[in-house]
């Protein structure tokens, strides 16, 4: 019997019903465009610290954000409130905006 979490989530799977399989199917399409959104999110953050030749502890120090939150937004992993991106673009001289969804 195999112990990798692979062969055991497939099995699992087998035995879902269609509605079962449908949510899973939508969430996961959902799950896929957040991390989407974060790694972009982090990349935008990253290209305007070095467009303004920060390092991530000096843009620490002037915004009072860790330096390990700031690499885990720009890496696409972190969760960032709506007070820290306001903190980070200010501190960027960027602003923050919504568009609509491609």
């Amino acid at each position: 019997m195999s112990k990798n979490f692979k062969d055991l989530a497939t099995r699992a799977k087998a035995e879902w019903s269609e509605e079962t399989r449908a949510v899973y199917e939508a969430t996961s399409v959902s799950f896929d465009a957040e991390l989407a959104s974060r790694v972009e999110l982090g990349a935008l953050l990253a290209a305007a610290r070095k467009a303004q030749d920060l390092t991530q502890p000096a843009l620490s120090s002037v915004t009072g954000i860790q330096q390990a939150e700031i690499s885990r937004i720009e890496r696409g992993i972190g969760n960032p409130t709506a007070d820290t991106l306001s903190r980070l673009a200010a501190a960027l001289g960027q602003k923050i905006t919504l568009t609509p969804v491609r």
